[in-house]
């Protein structure tokens, strides 16, 4: 009977910790001291070849240079974008307005606005949608949806548009108003009340 292919076997584990830079101060025993200043790390090599002698890290081409965003010095800071690179407000705000009664009703997926919300909207949002959750249990989405009556807009700057509409929400009239402002090349809502 073969032994050796039955079961699980206790195997010692390959030694990955990163040697010691330099020795550990006199005093240590011998054992401790770790290896000597001159060794290499092999494990994890930092700087290697591929096959064919081209480096693991490639070197941007000579033409191209990384700078900041826009005025802000971060590169990953939204880029600001005028309003001659943006769809129509007036008729871009009311395609939003009633995704967002459709995901407060339920009936849209909260997730479809990631690429339309900021951080703080968003979290926002999914903080509302998480306290009602228990609140809309065995009604029809329909009934809940709210509908939009009225939008107007207002640019007070250029890549701004601040939205108010009047929405009828569960036998309710209210409004909802929100900012957009144009960032990395679309309309993104930076700012939103429900009332």
């Amino acid at each position: 009977m073969d032994h050796t292919a039955s079961g699980p076997r206790q195997v010692p584990l390959p030694q990955t910790e990163p040697p010691v830079e330099a020795p550990p101060p006199t005093g240590y025993p011998e054992r401790l001291r770790g290896p000597a200043p001159h060794a290499v790390q092999g494990a994890l090599a930092l700087s290697f070849s591929l096959p064919g002698g081209l480096p693991a890290v490639p070197q941007p081409p000579p033409g191209l240079r990384l700078v900041a965003a826009l005025g802000l010095g971060d590169e990953d800071a939204p880029r600001p974008t005028p309003r001659g690179e943006l769809p129509d407000p007036a008729r871009w705000a009311p395609r939003l307005v009633q995704a967002l009664l459709e995901v407060l009703a339920g009936d849209r997926p909260l997730s479809q606005l990631i690429r339309w919300a900021d951080a703080e909207v968003y979290a926002d949002l999914l903080r509302r949608l998480t306290v009602g959750a228990g609140s809309h249990a065995g009604r029809p989405g329909p009934a809940r949806r709210g509908v939009l009556r009225s939008v107007r807009i207002h640019e007070p700057d250029d890549g701004v548009a601040e939205v108010a509409a009047v929405v009828a929400r569960a036998g309710r009239v209210g409004a909802l108003a929100l900012r957009l402002e144009g960032l990395d090349g679309r309309w993104q809502c930076t700012a939103l009340e429900l009332g």
